[in-house]
């Protein structure tokens, strides 16, 4: 009937939003492993930024019209950030 409330609707989208805020903190979680476990590693910066990059494509599917040059500036942005860190690090180890 007309002006009643769909509690369909309702659960649908409380449920969205509870899957949505879910893979975002699974996210987190991962990332904050990820970084913890990475410190050595010479990708360090560079794999969070990929994931990142594909979790915004898979949230965002508008995000496939945007030129191909945003998410590839970002990676190799993200690749010179792990080579100045590596590069840094091991001259602080090596004095």
């Amino acid at each position: 009937m007309p002006g009643d409330t769909d509690i369909f609707a309702i659960y649908g989208l409380v449920t969205l939003v509870l899957v949505g805020f879910l893979l975002i903190y699974l996210y987190a979680v991962f990332d904050r492993y990820a970084g913890r476990k990475g410190r050595e590693s010479l990708f360090r910066t560079t794999i969070p930024t990929m994931l990142t990059v594909g979790l915004a494509y898979d949230m965002l599917p508008p995000l496939e019209g945007v030129s191909n040059l945003l998410p590839l500036s970002l990676i190799l942005a993200a690749a010179a950030r792990d080579i100045v860190l590596w590069t840094t690090s091991n001259r602080e180890d090596a004095k």
